[in-house]
């Protein structure tokens, strides 16, 4: 049940814009549960584009609700970083049940890239070499 109300309260900022709060809240939650679970949300977090914070909005824009919101883009290497600390995290507890677990780390991290590859590619926003994940 507490996992519910962290959750929320990301949720909360990442809708208002405030991924460094929302950073912070899952470092505080890594740190606390280390779940596989927590890691693969935290690098998804992080490759997702989320709405500008209020206060970098036009007023105009927000009174417009036809017009699509301006985002903040998300950070692939950011994304992989996690992964790379989510796994090391997970191989380093040495638990027999942790295997799974980086095995399904690894699972979505390779398909996340794979996803944010082909959005890339298709919008140009980055060069598909920065794209590809790097072997872990």
């Amino acid at each position: 049940m507490p996992e519910v109300m962290w959750k929320a309260y990301i949720d909360f900022e990442v809708g208002e814009g405030e991924r460094e709060i929302a950073r912070g809240l899952y470092e505080r939650l890594v740190a606390l549960s280390g779940h596989v679970k927590v890691w693969i949300a935290y690098a998804l977090f992080e490759v997702e584009d989320i709405p500008l914070r209020r206060e970098d909005r036009d007023e105009e824009e927000e009174e417009a609700e036809e017009a699509e919101p301006k985002t903040q883009l998300g950070d692939v290497a950011m994304a992989r970083h996690v992964f790379e600390r989510g796994y090391k995290d997970l191989k380093d507890k040495g638990l027999k049940s942790e295997v799974n677990a980086r095995f399904r780390l690894l699972f979505a991290s390779t398909d996340t890239f794979s996803r944010s590859v082909w959005l890339c590619s298709r919008s140009g926003r980055h060069s598909r070499k920065s794209m590809v994940p790097k072997r872990m």
